[in-house]
């Protein structure tokens, strides 16, 4: 066991390495952690066990009481499978016993509890942070889900962690496995001290347990309160200052969904008369931990799933394609871990229906240029080819199918009991099992609850089917039947191949399953004369061949989403985006977030350098624009450079390319056998031959990831919550509340952080080494002038001063 006698070194505390639990505010109020002011605070490091209340006899609580009266400020050191909500309440109940005095200040949650350590552990816990009912009863997107009160997360606890409000109550995780094993130690020896120790007075003086090592926390991440009202998303977004100037002090979370059509490009200004049946998932997921969301089985299986899919069904030509009865899309949706924040702000815009006060005929900056899209300048659109979409068949949606928890079956959730169209679905999916995967319907999907609703995991399926009033149905594809797998680690800090197991060959099954089936929608048509079989054996025509895990598409893909977010081959596909964007509007705005190394599926905060849509107009920036109510402001199209401007993240604008490249390979003249010209961007692209423009005059050369591909399939959307919109004729960044909010959606926001945020580690030997360094100091002063008094003296009296 290492001695506290001899510490690590200086070097070691210096930029300790750690992820902090962040404050975020939603409607109903704040949830995370965080410091209540800019004020540090500062504990002694002890083991989590000897700090916590394990009974509630009243006996026992005396006690607890008396010591805990006794013990000066510490911060609570616990392993990652013990961080739980039920271990965190029983630190703060007992620390509420303790009875503060002047000496210490301000009294934190939890009297002398300053703050959390979370250490790193070699074996892998099975909780989730997540409540039993994801995204659902007793969370801020309650309101949002269907069958909101089922436990689809057995592995998690009533609320969840991830839903707590721990104000004051600081909270790190210290992912270094060397030093997560020195702190553990430390914090054992120290409350062994701590403990033992009878030197303590009630007073909080027991300096018989120095030196020691401590924690500062330096976490402000926002008021309690703003404009004397509960800190809320709603409170934060309208403050104001002394002067009364508007003055934000949060940011909504959100970014942009990607979506594409197979087959020809849309046509503009004309709606499409086929239905659309689309395969969707999220874009992001979520942990306690905001730096670390690793989200292997949460989403990038299911990622990985829907492109390889794509690249499926981008392979038969799109004449077959457009022969279908529906069209077939691709949703991938931003934001779904925070009340569907892409999925419900897509299908209001699509189902309900968007109402623009300034159009804009064209967005392209080179007047000549083919393909021209719309734009809205308020509500802010950068691109209204939503608008041409048909009405929508039903959706496929995908979840967790990277862990089906050692078997070989996948599972249809919903069916019949999502409509017609969902019973057709599950009876393909059933026929298109392959040979070594089989697909199922789940066991739960024909089980009414009391409410008369159906047990649904949480999936853009959940916003179609509420915002259509269940008009559209569809199933969900998954890894789990009942319940999630147990160690899914759903939205958990731990949801990586280190700690869990991801079947490869599982997700390219899922692949192929979810290509064939969405073809088989396409075919059926309204009437439902095709029967499941039929089309089941049309699509296995259709596209014969498996997805296959080694393939180089696979193994290239699966290195980005799983290992390395900021790969070649995204940073190749987001080079080319960024350029063809600057060719477009004549501004580069360069890639955006990075998706980091290993991935973080954070949503992250949404404002113009992360994801806002912004029209440049004689100058100037707006998140939305109306010249007409306000004689300063200039109309978009005065200024040859006024420009609609974006900037996704590196995951968005790469997937964006992916789409394109796998979709726009079908529009050729029949008798080309040339081999797909390369470029660096849609430049490049002006003079290939090979693209047919007879089908659609939009199927113009694209530049895709490097390649020169047949017209541009791709599209964002915003995603942002439906009760938000950009505030008109203000810079990007300022946010107002929509008049028609209907106050169901969760509204996250994160608060501005203070500057220098962070852990500090270090040794501290008490207050008697400065006790004894002052007198030492005294005495040495005392010393010092009297030996200048007496020379002084001597001096005069020999009259040489």
């Amino acid at each position: 066991m290492t001695s506290l006698s001899q510490p690590f070194t200086k070097s070691h505390f210096d930029n300790t390495p750690h992820a902090a639990c962040v404050t975020l505010y939603t409607r109903q109020g704040r949830v995370g952690c965080g410091t209540f002011d800019r004020t540090v605070q500062t504990g002694r490091l002890v083991d989590w066990t000897s700090v916590s209340s394990q009974s509630n006899d009243d006996e026992n609580r005396k006690l607890q009481r008396k010591a805990a009266a006794s013990i000066p400020p510490y911060v609570a050191v616990l392993n990652e499978g013990e961080y739980t909500a039920a271990n965190v309440q029983k630190l703060i109940n007992y620390s509420e016993l303790y009875t503060p005095d002047d000496t210490y200040g301000t009294v934190h949650i939890g009297g002398p509890l300053r703050g959390i350590l979370v250490l790193t552990s070699k074996s892998a816990s099975t909780n989730s942070p997540e409540s039993t009912s994801p995204l659902g009863e007793g969370t801020p997107s309650a309101e949002m889900t269907l069958s909101s009160n089922y436990a689809w997360n057995t592995a998690g606890e009533n609320d969840g962690l991830i839903n707590q409000d721990m104000y004051g109550l600081p909270t790190a995780y210290i992912y270094d496995e060397d030093m997560a094993s020195y702190l553990s130690n430390v914090a054992s020896q120290q409350s062994s001290l701590l403990l033992s120790s009878n030197e303590g007075d009630g007073n909080n003086n027991n300096d018989g347990v120095y030196p020691s090592i401590v924690a500062d926390f330096k976490y402000y991440m926002g008021s309690s309160e703003y404009n004397g009202s509960t800190a809320t998303s709603k409170t934060c977004l309208n403050w104001k200052d002394v002067n009364g100037e508007w003055n934000p002090k949060c940011l909504p979370l959100g970014g942009n969904s990607v979506w594409s059509i197979a087959g020809s490009p849309l046509k503009v200004n004309e709606k499409e008369e086929r239905p659309v049946v689309w395969i969707s998932a999220g874009l992001d997921s979520t942990s306690m931990f905001h730096e670390i969301i690793p989200g292997a089985n949460g989403v990038a299986s299911n990622l990985l799933a829907v492109l390889l899919a794509a690249e499926a069904i981008g392979a038969v030509e799109d004449n077959v394609l457009d022969g279908l009865y529906a069209r077939i899309g691709f949703g991938l949706f931003q934001g779904e871990s925070f009340g569907y924040l892409g999925s419900r702000r897509f299908f209001k815009d699509t189902i309900e229906g968007f109402e623009c006060d300034g159009e804009v005929a064209s967005v392209q900056k080179r007047k000549d240029e083919e393909g021209t899209v719309r734009a809205c300048v308020s509500p802010l659109r950068a691109d209204l080819s939503f608008m041409n979409l048909g009405e929508v068949r039903g959706m496929i949606a995908v979840d967790q199918v990277g862990n089906l928890g050692g078997g070989k079956k996948s599972y249809v959730q919903g069916g019949e009991s999502t409509g017609d169209f969902g019973g057709f679905i599950a009876q393909v999916m059933a026929e298109l099992s392959t040979e070594n995967y089989m697909a199922q319907a789940s066991s739960v999907s024909q089980i009414a609850q009391e409410d008369g609703t159906y047990p649904l995991p949480p999936s853009p399926l959940s916003s179609l089917i509420k915002l259509s009033g269940a008009a559209s149905g569809g199933v969900v594809l998954t890894g789990y039947d009942d319940a999630f797998v147990t160690d899914s680690q759903y939205h958990s800090h731990l949801d990586s191949t280190k700690f869990q197991s991801i079947d490869k060959d599982a997700i390219a099954s899922a692949a192929t399953v979810l290509a064939r089936t969405a073809v088989a929608a396409a075919y059926q048509n309204e009437a439902n004369e095709v029967d499941a079989e039929t089309a089941a054996a049309y699509a296995k025509e259709l596209i014969p061949n498996e997805v296959s895990s080694s393939s180089d598409t696979f193994k290239k893909l699966y290195h980005c989403l799983f290992e390395d977010g900021n790969c070649d081959t995204f940073l190749n596909y987001g080079s080319v985006e960024s350029k063809n964007d600057a060719s477009r509007t004549g501004v580069d705005m360069g890639m955006g977030q990075p998706l980091g190394t290993p991935p973080n599926y954070y949503v992250g905060i949404y404002n113009f350098d992360n994801g806002q849509a912004a029209v440049r107009s004689s100058g100037k920036l707006y998140g939305s624009l109306d010249a007409s109510a306000d004689a300063e402001v200039k109309a978009y199209g005065n200024d040859e450079n006024d420009a609609f401007l974006l900037r996704p993240s590196l995951l968005e604008m790469s997937v964006f390319g992916l789409l394109n490249d796998y979709l726009g390979r079908g529009t050729f003249t029949e008798n080309s056998n040339s081999a797909l010209a390369t470029c660096k961007s849609t430049a490049d692209c002006s003079a290939v031959s090979y693209c047919s423009t007879e089908t659609s005059s939009l199927a113009v050369p694209t530049c895709a990831g490097g390649t020169c591909i047949c017209g541009s399939r791709s599209h964002y959307h915003p995603a942002l919550d439906e009760a938000l919109t950009a505030a008109k004729n203000k810079y990007p960044n300022y946010f107002t509340i929509d008049g028609d909010d209907a106050g169901v959606s969760a509204l996250y926001t994160e608060p501005f952080w203070d500057s220098g945020v962070g852990v500090r580690i270090y040794n501290d030997a008490g207050k008697m080494p400065g006790i004894w360094a002052s007198c030492m100091g005294t005495v040495a002063a005392l010393l010092s002038f009297a030996v200048v008094y007496r020379l002084k003296k001597k001096l005069v009296k020999e009259k040489v001063y």
